[in-house]
């Protein structure tokens, strides 16, 4: 194997090791390669973004539907399960936001391209999503069916809010 550093004849600043050095190097080689990257990789980057948040999204559903069916006395309320889910949605809640970058609302999506143009509007009904699960799954601690079920509709007007401005139907 051939090393980096042994063919480079640059100054090694002081304090830093050559392990240091080789790793910095390599690191701004693969930041430049990603800069120069096809259109075909850019194109698999916002397939990849669209299939992540939606994975998500569906994984927040199939947390968020239980507990619904629970506040809405169409399922037994169990307690503890409604815990544990309003747990993941809280963790979930923060995770699809990342998926949303330029150039990801064309193809097999429902997001708007307004988001770009609205990404303060987008971002503070992010927030508020992240906010109302935490909530939720505080409230789901106290195991009081009747706060539960005011936090549950609150946290799912958060949804519904962000869909009516940046979803297609």
């Amino acid at each position: 194997m051939i090393s980096l550093t042994t063919h480079l004849s640059f100054p090694r600043p002081a304090g830093i090791s050559r392990n240091t050095l080789t790793t910095g190097v390599l690191a701004a080689g693969v930041v430049l390669a990603s800069l120069l990257a096809s259109p075909a990789a850019l194109a698999d980057k916002t397939e990849d973004a669209i299939q992540y948040r939606q994975a998500v999204f569906q994984t927040l559903a199939w947390q968020f539907s239980p507990m619904g069916a629970m506040v809405k006395g169409k399922q037994d309320y169990d307690a503890e399960e409604f815990r544990t889910r309003a747990e993941r949605l809280a963790l979930l809640a923060q995770m699809p936001w990342e998926g949303f970058i330029a150039g990801s609302y064309d193809g097999d999506t429902d997001a708007l391209s307004k988001i770009e143009s609205d990404r303060a509007g987008f971002d503070k009904r992010a927030e508020a999503l992240m906010t109302q699960s935490r909530a939720l799954a505080d409230a789901a601690a106290s195991q009081d069916l009747d706060a539960l079920r005011s936090q549950f509709v609150e946290t799912a007007k958060t949804c519904k809010g962000c869909h009516q401005q940046y979803r297609a139907d």
